[in-house]
C-alpha cells in the first residue's frame, strides 16, 4: 500500500458517530442535572473555597474564550519607521 494513499474508512469531514452520540448523552445528564437545582445546590454545598474556585475555573472554560499571551518587544516597533506606518496605513484595505 502506498503512503500517503488512503483506502476505505470515512470520507474527510465526516462526523464520528459515536463521539457526537456520547457528546449529545453528556450534554443530556448535565442538562438535567442543572434543571434538577442540584448542580446550584452541590456547588454552594463545597465548604472550600479552593474547591469551588476550582471547579468555577473548569466551568468557564466552556463559557469564556482563553486569552492568549502576545509577545511585544521594543525590537519590532524600532525595525519600522514613521515612513514605513505611513505608507502602510495609506493602502487601501482589501
Amino acid at each position: 500500500m502506498p503512503i500517503g494513499k488512503k483506502y476505505g474508512g470515512r470520507q474527510a469531514g465526516t462526523p464520528n458517530k459515536v463521539t457526537s452520540i456520547t457528546k449529545a448523552a453528556i450534554a443530556e445528564l448535565l442538562a438535567e442535572y442543572q434543571d434538577s437545582g442540584k448542580m446550584r445546590a452541590d456547588f454552594y454545598a463545597l465548604e472550600d473555597g479552593k474547591d469551588r474556585l476550582y471547579i468555577a475555573e473548569k466551568m468557564m472554560q466552556y463559557v469564556m474564550p482563553k486569552m492568549q499571551a502576545v509577545a511585544f518587544t521594543e525590537a519590532d516597533e524600532k525595525t519600522k519607521t514613521i515612513e514605513d506606518t505611513l505608507i502602510e496605513l495609506s493602502k487601501p484595505k482589501k
